[in-house]
């Protein structure tokens, strides 16, 4: 859960930091200026480095790409050259497709054991469910390791207040304390909008602009998306979700 969110914010990230940028996943391929190729969430090798010839030819410096599991069990991802590579959790998803959850997880870690060139970052939350599994296999690697939120060292998440549809979050950065205001709602969020931050970072995006795109950034289309409030204050929203 979270690919989505994750890769459109480092979009986001990416293009607030001056860079022309791209995010390849289920909503499409969305570019920082608002172009829409359309695709899978990991479309097939052929149209896969299609869409990225194209994005280059238009400009595009940096993209983030969703990495489904069905896409890296079938090897639609083999021969993309990879910057760094981040991951957000692992549920009971997919168990049409895979075996078992042991099936599924090794599908994902295929981008950190296989795919993953040597030397470039993993970034990600170490409390988050099966974390430590990527996390040996960046060790078994010698991948370094960029960590955030709950038990990280880079992005330490220190204190979460809430500020109506707001989150405040204290963060301690190897540059010292930092306060940020990040308007999207649920604890996943802070999660998948650190994991962004630190792909970013991870990409060349100095840590205080990336820290600060997080103040403006705007959720995915149809994820807890904030649509409106009602005369009496209630806010709306629009959630599209496939879990039990």
């Amino acid at each position: 859960s979270g690919k989505t969110s994750v890769a459109v914010f480092a979009r986001q990230i990416f293009a607030a930091a001056g860079h022309k940028a791209a995010s390849l996943g289920t909503i499409g391929t969305v570019t920082s200026a608002g172009a829409n190729y359309g695709g899978l969430t990991t479309p097939d090798p052929v149209s896969l480095h299609q869409t990225l010839a194209r994005l280059a030819h238009d400009g595009i410096t940096h993209a983030a790409l969703e990495a489904s599991s069905h896409g890296l069990d079938q090897r639609r991802l083999d021969g993309v050259r990879l910057a760094a590579a981040g991951f957000t959790n692992l549920g009971r998803d997919h168990l049409d497709y895979h075996a078992d959850v042991e099936d599924y997880l090794a599908a994902k870690l295929r981008l950190f054991d296989t795919l993953l060139p040597e030397g470039k970052p993993v970034v990600l939350e170490p409390d988050a469910p099966y974390a430590d599994r990527v996390m040996a296999v960046a060790r078994d690697r010698g991948l370094p390791l960029f960590t955030v939120g709950d038990g990280g060292k880079d992005l330490a998440l220190k204190d979460i207040r809430h500020d109506g549809f707001m989150q405040v979050l204290s963060l301690e950065t190897e540059d010292g304390p930092r306060e940020i205001r990040l308007p999207l709602a649920g604890r996943f969020q802070v999660s998948n909008a650190l994991i962004a931050a630190g792909l970013a970072i991870a990409g060349g995006v100095k840590t205080d602009a990336a820290l600060e795109a997080l103040e403006s950034l705007e959720g995915a289309p149809g994820r807890l998306e904030l649509v409106g409030e009602s005369d009496d204050g209630a806010l709306v929203f629009v959630d599209y979700a496939h879990k039990p």
